[in-house]
């Protein structure tokens, strides 16, 4: 009923194209130590630095991962215990209220529960089906009182049939009102991907057949990596559909879906014991050879790009404070009989983990524990301690912590601008590719865009503004920049750890008047989830990665706080800032081409003021006349911007131009009420569009000089090309 055999031979089918063979495989891997790269072993050292606060304990548990060694810290246990909690058992019921079959889901977020498709595929499906959180054996063995929950599919449900992942809103109190769903918190879901490494094991949670809760901890070793799924070996338990796969570290690696199943000679499914499956048992029969999870990251990607205008999706997605650990969802108080386990959902760009924190004698924690930090709620850091009622103080007992930075090697730096030397900043470098032909001068403006140009006070004749590794120019009359140029160094990049905030200033070397500042933007918090009032994010046109390298880790991070000007700063919708497919997606892939061969890259970008329009969904042509760019809170908010990098090959320069729109969503923002707003925006994608520079040249009026001649757009009298994907771009 809920593993068809179409879904076992799709699985079947990607298996044999990706040449896995898993007893192969499992035999090569073995139980011996795993070949980690040097880089993969920071990252998890990093890990194990943001659980322990120790280094000599994260080098021994390192160590230990590496070996294979299976012994482990007793408190990753109590970490099981706790990750275990925000999954539940679902009742898949038909419209009638009649039991067909059982499921398992978990809450990834406020509300949000994720499963399968094949477990919900419509949202009919999930109308009358009920969510069972704490059906379980509790220590003593005795089975819990389950609480149920129903689903709100109204609210939100979302599916996608090829990533085989189904998204449900889940009320937010019990039937029987006795109980809130925030009591069981949420695992915040990673779009990084990699999150574990083939050879190490998962572990599965999981109500196989409807049973009570159970976990597969050593038996699911993983195997390999596809596109968009991950394989493991299982011999025991079969995972049911919809179970979360963790890593080492509790973090959800994958969304269990279906595999293999082991055959007879007639090509039949074969049970555990011996007989043949039909589609009228339950999944957890069958013998399997190979399990297959959906990639988290592939899962996250999918939402950023289609739901996370959706409020609940983007509480799930964005639901992070500013900390090295970010802790999700700590509940507050514990409903009376419930077992006294606070705890909380930690993610970081290397792992996640969960504390949980025990009543350990004050004299003990003095002589045994790390100073470590851990982040609070609201971002600031906060020792294991619990804090007094009603104060904000720590007891008197309590050490005192440093910064997580100085524990961890994680440093959180806070963006620190010192202007006094704005007039000494070198700028952009035309000759940083090299002498001659390789020289890249900054794009020249028309005569009628010169008219427009800020200009700087004490110089009424140039309009560059110089900053480290990059310049901009700025449009007076739209306060915003036609262009802005960098240098980008993959040989001098420098780890200069996560940035604490966003602090931005004007550049008073232009009148303040030409600039937009906080007074449009406001202050949008992470956690808010209307973005009516302003649902315009402050993108960086130079972004801070890109600026941050030097030949000191103190001078990239000046170099990269120095991209904190509002003159660097255009409106962009929200999800088009935020989306990894989107602008942060394509500014990713800049980065990775000039990190992976530590070489050198010439970025320049910029808004289109006024372009042209065009049907939903496509990009105009350049001779179509000028479309004036509608406006929000009294700024008119351009409709595409534009992205061109600049290498050399071959000892010659190589160019390729993007433009990507924002026209679907802020179209017709200036003739609609602000309360619909958010309903407006959100019903359109972003489009990435990869164009001829000479096309670019007519839509933006900036002359790129030879730049044109080097254009890797092979095609340019065929137009625009449509990137699904970076497989689509031609560099």
């Amino acid at each position: 009923m809920l593993i068809t055999r179409s879904l076992i031979t799709a699985s079947e089918a990607r298996l044999r194209k990706a040449k896995v063979q898993p007893a192969r495989l499992d035999k090569q891997l073995g139980d011996g130590p795993l070949a980690l790269t040097p880089e993969r072993k920071k990252e998890r050292l990093r890990t194990l630095l943001a659980q322990t606060g120790n280094p000599t304990i994260a080098e021994i548990g390192l160590e230990r991962i590496i070996e294979g060694n299976d012994l482990d810290s007793v408190n990753y246990l109590a970490k099981g215990t706790a990750a275990s909690r925000a999954v539940c058992r679902i009742q898949l019921k038909d419209q009638s209220s009649n039991l067909v079959g059982y499921a398992t889901g978990f809450l990834i977020g406020p509300g949000v529960l994720l499963t399968n498709h094949h477990v919900f595929g419509e949202a009919i499906e999930a109308r009358n089906s009920l969510a069972d959180f704490d059906y379980e054996l509790d220590v003593d063995g005795n089975e819990r009182p389950a609480v149920h929950f129903r689903f709100e599919p109204d609210e939100l449900f979302y599916t996608n049939t090829a990533l085989d992942y189904s998204v449900v809103k889940v009320a937010g109190r019990s039937i029987d009102g006795s109980r809130e769903l925030s009591e069981w918190g949420w695992h915040v879901l990673s779009g990084e991907p990699g999150k574990g490494d083939p050879g190490e094991y998962l572990t599965i949670i999981q109500h196989p057949a409807g049973e009570l809760k159970q976990v597969c901890v050593r038996e699911n070793k993983l195997l390999k990596y596809l596109n968009d799924t991950v394989w493991y070996m299982t011999d025991t338990l079969a995972g049911s559909s919809g179970s979360p796969a963790f890593n080492r570290f509790w973090q959800v690696l994958a969304l269990h879906h279906s595999g293999v199943p082991k055959k007879d000679s007639r090509g039949r499914i074969l049970t555990k014991d011996g007989k043949v499956w039909d589609e009228s048992m339950d999944e957890s029969l069958i013998a399997w050879v190979a399990n297959e999870g959906i990639r988290v990251s592939s899962i996250v990607s999918d939402l950023q790009s289609n739901v996370v205008h959706h409020p609940l999706i983007q509480a799930a997605l964005t639901t992070q404070p500013s900390a090295p650990e970010s802790i999700v969802r700590a509940p507050a108080a514990r409903p009376a009989g419930a077992p006294p386990l606070g705890f909380w959902i930690e993610q970081s760009p290397s792992g996640a983990s969960l504390v949980v924190p025990l009543s350990v004698p004050a004299d003990l924690v003095k002589s045994v524990l790390p100073a470590v930090a851990i982040a609070s709620v609201g971002g600031g850091y906060t020792s294991g301690y619990p804090k007094s009622s009603g104060s904000n103080s720590e007891p008197a007992s309590a050490p005192t912590l440093a910064p997580p930075s100085l524990q961890t090697g994680l440093p959180i730096e806070a963006v620190h601008i010192d202007q006094t030397t704005l007039n000494s900043r070198p700028g952009y470098r035309p000759a940083f590719l090299g002498s001659g032909s390789l020289i890249v001068p900054l794009p020249k403006l028309s005569a009628s865009l010169k008219s427009k140009a800020a200009a700087l006070k004490d110089k009424p004749d140039q309009f560059e503004l110089k900053y480290f590794n990059y310049s901009v120019v700025m449009n007076r009359e739209r306060k915003l920049a036609f262009f802005s140029a960098v240098n980008i160094d993959g040989a001098q990049q420098q780890d200069v750890g996560k940035r604490e905030g966003d602090s931005w200033l004007r550049d008073p070397r232009i009148d303040e008047d030409v600039q937009i500042g906080n007074e449009f933007y406001g202050k949008q918090s992470t956690f808010e989830a209307d973005r009516s009032r302003n649902p315009f994010d402050r993108g960086h046109l130079v972004r801070r990665l890109d600026a941050t390298w030097g030949k000191t880790v103190t001078d990239a991070k000046a170099h990269g706080d120095d991209s904190f000007h509002f003159t660097n700063s255009t409106p962009q919708f929200w999800s088009f800032n935020q989306g990894k497919l989107l602008w942060a997606g394509l500014e990713d892939y800049t980065r990775d081409i000039v990190l992976k061969d530590k070489s050198r890259m010439i970025v320049v970008n910029g808004p289109i003021f006024d372009g042209p329009d065009a049907p939903v969904g496509s990009l105009p042509r350049p001779s179509d006349p000028p479309h004036e760019d509608p406006a929000f809170g009294g700024i008119r908010i351009p409709k595409y911007f534009w992205k061109m990098m600049i290498v050399v090959r071959g000892g010659k320069l190589a160019a390729t131009a993007f433009i990507m729109s924002q026209r679907d969503q802020v179209l017709g923002i200036d003739r609609i009420e602000e309360s619909a707003i958010f309903e407006a925006l959100s019903a359109a994608q972003v489009k990435v569009f990869q164009v001829s520079l000479a096309d670019l040249s007519a839509f933006t009026e900036l002359d790129f000089g030879g730049l044109v001649q080097v254009d890797t757009h092979e095609a340019t009298a065929a137009g625009p090309r449509a990137i699904e994907s970076f497989r689509d771009i031609r560099f």
